[in-house]
């Protein structure tokens, strides 16, 4: 089998030309598109590596295999460059080659590109005589001579959204045939064209489709049609399937890791006719993102990263989720003097107030003999106090308010009915639910005073017996008096931190002012060497997330937003309560913010402050200019 296949290598390779005759084919070009269209240089919007490997017709022994490895990078002002080097090996038959890439990005506007890109290179053909019985045979030396010859090739492609379509030329340079005949063709680069189109459509948040359709004309040879459909499952894994004209089915599977990194397989069975015979193809496909993204990269198309939205999209919706959150649990905490000048008494989303009713006016206070706790989703540890009643209807309602600890710096707080006469207030949500409106009085070290509506939803008998099985004494509403001490030592200092008005009376330090400093490669937690300044100053970009002018109390760096997402929890539940996180498209590093003002005598104060307080020795002060 081994010399009939390299006979018909030899009988197709007497053809000048023979390397540029055969269009190559992947089957798994839609993860690195550049393998077809040097327009596609630079798509990821990542500097990005691709191997490729691919054993074609498994079942006979010396059949043609080929391999390539290939890199590209967007470039600023819409440049693009892109390199690639391959080998190919039939038998006795061997190729190399490589070529290098230039390409251009023109932007219409935010929803329309232009692409173009052009590769210049060269390959050279051989052949391994020596694995003839008589290599010095003229009638072999005569078949085929090593040789050179130029690589070339040009391609354009238009992107709307997620939809894409190319055209390429995967040659540029003529070359001569011979027919059957004997008759001298002359090949000319507009007789080979590939035309794409693909379209990436999302099913929610966590499933893509991708369909592709590629049209392969060559005025010497039998056009093709190829149609593949691919789905990204989580954005994790990614199945499908190809179907190309007169050539059978293939099958695709892969897997991404860490949205830098995907590894696919793909197996052709071929065409139904010949398969049993010649045997399946196998290709391999790896790619991998060097860095981050490219703040300069106006357009992005990656099979990688296939989300609907960019990490940093999805790290700004993150953040502002957390802040609703947190924006929300502030409200159910509002003192009752302020709420009443909000929509009264601060309904929210659409409730609608309740009038209390005389007829169910028996609220009890529930003493139970152990209190009952809950970690929220900020990590606070609030204490629940349980009220409950029988309605209207001779239902036993019931109610946990939830008391939040003390702030930081306090040593205990005491909660107490504002006013044990009057019911709680009752508003309805616009789901049908109810909610009650503890009011309470609570006084914080024994004299400072503040009144709060604390909103909970009132469940039944039963849903309140699945979550607290704590036996209960019936009381009045005067006899609610909690008293809740801080879990840790309470630090002074950040009680000062905290009163900015105290703190800028005192004279500020002196500040040291150095340009950006180079953040290490090695720093990621707050634990790691911080940056010796006292102040860091910087410009700001265009990030999502991207830090404003202004001037902020940092307490971490991080290099992935998740990281510095965890911390800023942390510090939350600490009672820094401001804490964001935000990011500097200069150093590339997401930052950890508990304080911002445009008064840099406030920062400063805070900054010193906080340097003495457990947990926040590595503070310093980081200036954003425009």
């Amino acid at each position: 089998m081994k010399r009939i296949l390299c006979l018909l290598i030899l009988c197709l390779g007497i053809q000048k030309g023979f390397s540029q005759t055969l269009p190559r084919v992947y089957n798994q070009f839609f993860m690195n598109p550049y393998v077809y269209n040097p327009a596609m240089a630079g798509v990821e919007g990542h500097t990005v590596v691709f191997f490729m490997y691919k054993d074609q017709w498994a079942g006979i022994d010396g059949a043609p295999n080929h391999s390539n490895v290939s890199f590209h990078v967007p470039l600023k002002g819409g440049l693009a460059f892109g390199a690639m080097a391959y080998n190919e090996r039939a038998g006795l038959y061997s190729q190399n080659g490589g070529k290098v890439t230039g390409g251009y990005l023109v932007s219409i506007d935010r929803e329309h590109f232009f692409r173009f890109g052009m590769s210049l290179g060269a390959g050279n053909n051989t052949l391994n005589f020596g694995e003839f019985d008589s290599p010095s045979d003229p009638a072999f030396q005569n078949l085929i001579k090593n040789e050179s010859f130029l690589i070339g090739d040009i391609g354009f492609a238009y992107h709307f959204g997620h939809f894409n379509v190319g055209l390429a030329l995967p040659t540029i340079f003529g070359y001569d045939l011979f027919s059957q005949e004997s008759t001298q063709i002359n090949v000319r680069p507009q007789d080979n064209l590939l035309f794409k189109i693909n379209y990436r459509g999302h099913i929610g948040d966590n499933i893509a489709v991708e369909p592709h359709l590629l049209y392969r004309y060559n005025k010497y040879l039998s056009n093709q049609l190829e149609a593949t459909v691919i789905f990204h499952l989580l954005h994790i894994v990614w199945v499908g399937g190809t179907y190309r004209q007169d050539a059978g089915f293939v099958a695709l599977l892969g897997a991404k890791f860490w949205e830098k990194m995907g590894v696919g397989y793909s197996f052709e069975y071929g065409n139904p006719s010949t398969a049993a015979l010649i045997g399946g193809t196998h290709e391999i496909h790896i790619g991998y993102h060097l860095g981050t993204r490219k703040a300069h990269a106006e357009h992005v198309s990656s099979f990688i990263k296939s989300h609907r939205t960019t990490a940093e999209e999805r790290a700004k919706a993150a953040e502002l989720e957390r802040q609703k959150k947190l924006q929300a649990l502030q409200q159910s905490r509002k003192p009752a003097t302020a709420a009443k000048n909000e929509d009264d008494l601060g309904l929210l989303a659409g409730a609608k107030k309740e009038e209390p009713k005389k007829a169910a006016s028996n609220w009890n206070y529930e003493q139970e003999n152990e209190p009952i706790e809950r970690v929220n989703q900020f990590g606070e540890k609030e204490r629940g106090i349980k009220f409950d009643r029988v309605n209207e209807k001779g239902e036993k309602e019931v109610v946990f308010s939830w008391l939040p600890p003390p702030p930081p710096g306090t040593k205990e707080e005491t909660y107490e009915i504002a006013d044990p006469t009057s019911d709680p207030l009752i508003r309805t949500r616009p789901d049908g639910s109810k909610e009650a409106g503890i009011t309470w009085t609570r006084t914080l070290d024994g004299d400072k005073k503040e009144t709060l509506v604390i909103w909970d939803a009132i469940m039944s008998e039963d849903v309140a017996g699945e979550l607290d099985h704590n036996k209960s004494v019936a009381k009045t509403l005067k006899d609610a008096k909690i008293v809740i001490k801080a879990s840790e030592p309470p630090v002074e200092v950040v009680k000062e931190a905290v009163v900015i008005e105290e703190i800028v009376e005192k004279a500020p330090t002196k500040v040291v002012i150095q340009e950006t400093p180079k953040i290490k490669e090695d720093i990621s937690p707050v634990e790691e060497d911080a940056i010796n300044v006292e102040v860091q100053v910087t410009r700001g970009g265009t990030n999502l997330v991207e830090l404003p002018s202004g001037n902020y109390v940092i307490v971490g760096v991080y290099k992935s937003f998740q990281n510095a997402e965890d911390a800023s929890d942390r510090f939350f539940q600490r009672g820094f309560h401001d804490t964001k996180v935000g990011y500097i498209t200069a150093t590339g590093y997401y930052y950890v913010v508990v304080f911002e003002s445009s008064d840099m005598t406030k920062v400063i104060s805070v900054k010193n402050k906080m340097k003495n307080v457990h947990g926040f020795s590595k503070v310093w002060v980081l200036t954003v200019n425009e």
